[in-house]
């Protein structure tokens, strides 16, 4: 690789770590114009004093930002789980925004529109006063998608652990039933002689048939019986044809 070719390498990484920055800092910065705006009219035109101005202007912009935000990270979330009963509330993330989006266009266009109009000013403190309905709507959708996620997060560990726990009961007593046949077969061999295991399945077949009239199937025996179901299934097919011939 010559000098050229190093540069090059250079130039693009730098040019791609640059935008990359860029990327990601200056999404915050757009905020400050609108807000700056919002500030100038809160205490030129609404005669806001400066202390109540600032957090006024900050305000608006901020419940814009998180209506976007919030509503982004519902609709990717609704995407992932399609189930209606756990989806996010995303129509009212829709209706704050819609205010923000009001009160941030007509506090900022229609004030400079009709300058000195009083009708305008009173739009405008109208939307201020009523900002508080879309901030509680905002609040009270995350608290409510969160706890959705707590509780989703809880099931699925209980389900874990359920099936934790069936798993090792499971092992229990395959081993106890395997311990079980090598105390009885009089042999130290993993598993029972297939005569005891015949004897066991064609009791539990004769018994199961006795009461129900139907022959379970391999699966049940398999399960019932704590045996594979290979060994289930031939074991219940010799019984069904040794019926048969009698």
């Amino acid at each position: 690789m010559n000098k050229f070719d190093v540069l090059n390498d250079w130039i693009r990484d730098t040019e791609n770590s640059i935008v990359n920055f860029l990327s990601a800092f200056a999404p915050w910065l757009a905020p400050l114009v609108p807000a700056y705006m919002t500030y100038q009219h809160a205490i030129g035109t609404l005669e806001f004093p400066q202390v109540v101005a600032v957090p006024a202007a900050l305000v608006v912009e901020i419940l814009g930002f998180s209506a976007v935000s919030t509503y982004l990270a519902f609709w990717f979330y609704n995407r992932r789980n399609p189930a209606a009963s756990k989806k996010a509330p995303i129509i009212l993330v829709i209706i704050a925004f819609g205010f923000y989006l009001t009160l941030i266009v007509f506090s900022n266009v229609l004030l400079d529109s009709f300058p000195g109009e009083r009708w305008a000013e009173i739009v405008v403190r109208a939307l201020f006063t009523l900002q508080t309905i879309p901030a509680a709507m905002l609040v009270s959708v995350r608290t409510q998608h969160r706890e959705l996620l707590s509780e989703i997060s809880k099931e699925k560990r209980e389900r874990l652990e359920t099936k934790n726990g069936d798993s090792r009961s499971g092992y229990g007593n395959q081993k106890e039933f395997s311990n079980h046949f090598r105390n009885t077969s009089g042999s130290n061999s993993e598993i029972g002689r297939p005569s005891i295991h015949q004897e066991r399945v064609f009791s539990y077949l004769e018994d199961q048939y006795g009461s129900t009239g139907e022959v379970p199937s391999f699966s049940s025996v398999a399960k019932d019986l704590n045996l594979p179901q290979s060994t289930a299934s031939r074991l219940r097919n010799k019984w069904i044809n040794g019926k048969e011939q009698e």
